[in-house]
């Protein structure tokens, strides 16, 4: 019976030692996914602010050209 006993609590203890891994790697997994969203947020708001950028050059470069144009012809 002592035997058995033991061999149980060895189990026991690597079960317990599995689970442990299990959980901080879920913790881990957790943290990546939080900062992976936060990149993400990030990303959205870099890649906005670009074509805002892009868009107002489009435009200034258009009024630019009509302007150009406009004194050409006043000449």
């Amino acid at each position: 019976m002592v035997s058995g006993n033991n061999s149980n609590n060895g189990l026991m203890l690597a079960l317990g030692r599995l689970e442990g891994k299990v959980d901080a790697l879920i913790s881990v997994q957790r943290s990546q996914d939080e900062s992976i969203g936060r990149l993400e947020k990030r990303l959205r708001t870099l890649e906005g602010s670009r074509s805002w950028l892009l868009g107002a050059a489009a435009v200034l470069g258009a009024m630019s050209s009509q302007l150009m144009s406009w004194i050409g012809v006043q000449k």
